[in-house]
């Protein structure tokens, strides 16, 4: 497959020439409309970063942790266009977030009631602050989900008091309760 920019759209087209997607450019994105995905293609993978070079263990968190195999691969594959590595490319040591992400739990002995029906029960964590900026500037997020759907909602916030959250709260509150047709009961 090849991209071609023109302008404020890119096509994506397949090696016989025929464009599969159009992306249209909105702040810096390039987004893909749902009626622009041709040939019953529906699924697209893309990653593209801005051309600027970062350590190996830099890259390691942007990638979700992925394994030094993996990002390796990826860089000898080209498959990010971007991708540089400053310094060596392996993992000098540990990384305590992937540390922590293999830690496993023991059973829970006790019963507990699950979730039936949407907005019985959402559960809220809040994050941050994040050392770099996040959407629109702001240094937290608020994740919202609900206990029996797991449906997830993710508000941007730009501190932790209680104007923001509050403001984020209400929002959800409001459309979910209009979209469900039903009560939120607990938080």
């Amino acid at each position: 497959m090849t991209v071609a920019f023109e302008g404020e759209t890119a096509r994506v087209k397949r090696p016989d020439g025929v464009t599969v997607l159009v992306a249209v450019k909105r702040g810096g994105l390039y987004i893909m409309v749902a009626d622009n995905i041709v040939n019953g293609t529906s699924e697209v993978n893309t990653f593209q970063t801005k051309r600027k070079a970062m350590t190996f263990k830099v890259w390691h968190r942007k990638l979700g942790h992925a394994g030094a195999k993996t990002i390796t691969g990826m860089i000898n594959s080209g498959l990010v266009d971007g991708l540089e590595v400053i310094g060596p490319t392996e993992l000098k040591a540990l990384c305590e977030d992937c540390i922590y992400g293999t830690y496993t739990t023991h059973p829970f002995h006790n019963s507990t009631a699950t979730e039936t029906d949407p907005l019985e029960r959402v559960y809220i964590d809040i994050w941050g602050p994040a050392s770099t900026l996040l959407a629109g500037g702001s240094k937290y997020f608020m994740l919202i989900v609900d206990g029996a759907t797991s449906y997830r909602t993710i508000y941007f916030l730009s501190s932790k008091f209680a104007d923001a959250t509050l403001g984020a709260f209400k929002d959800f509150h409001c459309q979910a309760e209009r979209q469900t047709e039903r009560k939120l009961k607990c938080v």
